[in-house]
């Protein structure tokens, strides 16, 4: 008796994928590093001139980088809350749908998949919380780039 051949097209599918998602991401990057680049060195020459303009302009950048950056992460661990909850509510792990933790050939159920989700939420958690923590440093760094005089000549 014969084993029936193992089809690799899903397999190779999925890779395609990845690899397509990380090429865009690691092209985005190269496209928003020339833009901050330019950004920056507009910053530098507006210093020169006019330093609390300069300084606010700053303080913007830090406002956007903290929103994009931790907006993401943040937006990444209450997926990973969401699905962990579903895997924990289905005790299989991972769990099905398009939002899960990405094609696995060995599926988890019982304790193990209980044990694997309550992980996987405070994974989901902990970063939902260091996003905050960093986005809310950020923020901070801000107002108080804003707010420094110092260095400004009074009229």
């Amino acid at each position: 008796m014969e084993a029936a051949p193992i089809s690799t097209r899903p397999a190779r599918r999925a890779l395609l994928a990845r690899l397509a998602a990380l090429v865009v991401a690691v092209g985005l990057g190269l496209v928003l590093q020339n833009v901050l680049t330019a950004r920056l060195a507009s910053i530098d020459a507006l210093a020169k001139t006019d330093l609390l303009a300069a300084r606010a302009q700053l303080a913007r950048v830090f406002e956007i980088a903290g929103v994009c950056v931790f907006g993401l992460t943040g937006a990444i661990g209450v997926m990973v809350i969401s699905s962990s909850r579903r895997s924990l509510a289905l005790e299989q792990f991972p769990p099905p749908g398009r939002w899960s933790w990405g094609s696995r050939r060995a599926v988890l159920t019982g304790k193990r998949a209980r044990t694997f989700a309550q992980v996987g939420i405070g994974l989901g958690v902990t970063l939902v919380l260091a996003s905050a923590a960093g986005g809310g440093l950020l923020w901070y760094m801000a107002a108080v780039l804003r707010a420094c005089r110092a260095g400004v000549r009074s009229v």
